[in-house]
């Protein structure tokens, strides 16, 4: 693939939006077999579904949340999509314009259009989804999540848990804990420090447990990993240029700009104990290590276990290739940084100093594992990666990692040339080792998407299936739904 198609195909994956949909695609058109296995859920998906907003491009981070659900029978593959209707798509949708100001995103004209935009904080609702009780809760960073209804993808408004997150930043990620049931958030103030929260919330969202811990400097956080012993937060140290900021704050430049990783400091996570009693513990890694997306952790009887995907240095700016509003994405803006690389990390319960080991050559984002192994050990883990073992997203590729043996054991498949990967969904099995995997692949030189299906044991060996559809949108996070 030559640079130039590289950049056209990725312009068109991620600028892609085909509004709502209702469509069947029925077996004939289907590659390969549907597993039964599958008539059982549906596969949510959520990301920016609206980023070219009046022939202003906007930061993907920033983009109109999209939800697409897939249903499976005996007929075929059904699709249903729609736009998170938060109060500043209702704004935008409105005036066919830019008109929320936003985490990465700034309004064209200068210091009076962005003292005086409308809405408040921008909340597109973009990054997560998540089945609880009888709705969906879609999330982002910085505010509530929302809650749509589950069979129309009818958005039913902001959720905050009866005022408990009300005006609270918030993780966009959320876990389920399949020993309690439980749904856990976690929230966030930072000024100088950073105030965390973590609460569980029981099926009718009332809080059985909360705990909250303040962490001596201001840290970057967007997802977070349990034991039944822990919550796990990676101590990513933020730093400020206060020049920026106060651009910001005058309507002069977006706040994305203001902010950076402070590689001066050591990597460290922040283990906040589930006993209200017991005390933060702070855990050196062995290297410098900024921590965007955990897999699974577990506990032995003498160590605490992470599987996160680390970056030895991150820098805010370029993600998705985002350049300014008023040119394309440039899909090699990523390939200049060192990619993230996936590492098991022991924390011995008698220290609090870690060590790591890396689990492979291949650059990995997005790690998935069978969700009804939350905090316990699972056999597999899994995530998007790049054939390329020198560079990152974005990724053409499928990876798995046995946990199993101390020698790390990986099946990879690759995409065709000028095809994208997204985030692996992975949907359990009749037995704990066996299972499928929900993929979305972008070929967006033919216009189109495909929902790739693997046998989650034999990645190597391909999809078993593949379900043609319009050109979709990259998403960013999904989920598996069961029935």
């Amino acid at each position: 693939m030559t640079a130039a198609d590289r950049t056209l195909s990725w312009n068109r994956a991620m600028l892609a939006s085909p509004g709502d949909l209702d469509l069947q695609v029925p077996n004939a058109e289907i590659e390969g077999v549907i597993p039964p296995e599958l008539y059982a859920g549906r596969l949510l998906s959520n990301g920016p579904g609206w980023t070219q907003i009046g022939g202003r491009t906007v930061h993907p981070f920033d983009g109109h949340g999209y939800l697409r659900a897939f249903s499976f029978s005996e007929k075929g593959v059904a699709l249903k999509a729609r736009f998170v209707r938060t109060a500043s798509y209702e704004i935008e949708a409105a005036a066919g314009s830019v008109k929320v100001r936003g985490l990465a995103t700034d309004l064209p004209g200068g210091m009076l259009p962005n003292l005086r935009a409308k809405g408040g904080r921008r909340n597109v609702a973009n990054t997560t989804v998540l089945q609880w009780q009888e709705r969906l809760l879609v999330g982002w960073e910085g505010g509530s999540p929302h809650a749509l209804d589950p069979q129309s993808l009818e958005t039913l408004g902001p959720e905050t848990f009866k005022g408990l997150v009300d005006g609270e930043a918030s993780l966009a990620h959320m876990r389920l804990d399949p020993s309690s049931g439980h749904l856990v958030l976690v929230g966030m103030s930072q000024s100088r420090k950073t105030t965390v929260r973590f609460r569980e919330l029981d099926s009718e969202d009332h809080v059985v447990f909360s705990r909250q811990d303040e962490l001596p400097e201001m840290i970057f956080a967007h997802d977070f990993a349990m034991t039944p012993l822990h919550y796990i937060l990676g101590g990513n140290p933020m730093r400020l240029n206060l020049g920026k900021l106060a651009k910001s704050f005058a309507g002069l430049g977006p706040f994305f700009d203001a902010i950076n990783i402070d590689h001066s400091k050591p990597g460290v996570l922040y283990l906040s104990p589930r006993d209200p009693k017991a005390a933060l513990r702070v855990v050196s890694l062995p290297g410098p290590a900024t921590v965007i997306h955990f897999g699974n952790a577990h506990c032995t009887e003498t160590a605490t276990i992470v599987d996160a995907c680390l970056f030895g240095r991150f820098d805010f700016g370029g993600e998705f290739g985002y350049r300014g509003p008023d040119q394309e994405l440039d899909p090699s803006l990523p390939d200049a940084r060192p990619p993230q690389r996936l590492f098991r990390i022991t924390i011995p319960h008698d220290s609090d100093q870690a060590t790591w080991r890396q689990l492979g050559p291949y650059a990995v984002d997005f790690p998935r594992f069978n969700p009804a192994h939350e905090g316990q050990r699972t056999p597999w883990l899994f995530g998007a990666a790049r054939r390329d073992t020198q560079h990152g997203d974005p990724f053409d590729s499928v990876l798995s990692v046995d946990l199993r043996s101390q020698e790390t054991v990986t099946q990879i498949w690759t995409a065709p040339e000028q095809v994208f990967v997204g985030e692996p969904v992975f949907v359990p099995g009749a037995s704990p080792e066996t299972g499928h995997l929900l993929v979305m692949l972008s070929d967006a030189m033919n216009e189109q998407s495909r929902l790739a299906i693997f046998d989650a044991a034999r990645v190597e060996a391909g999809p078993i299936a593949q379900v043609p559809l319009p050109l979709l949108p990259v998403a960013f996070h999904g989920d598996w739904a069961s029935s």
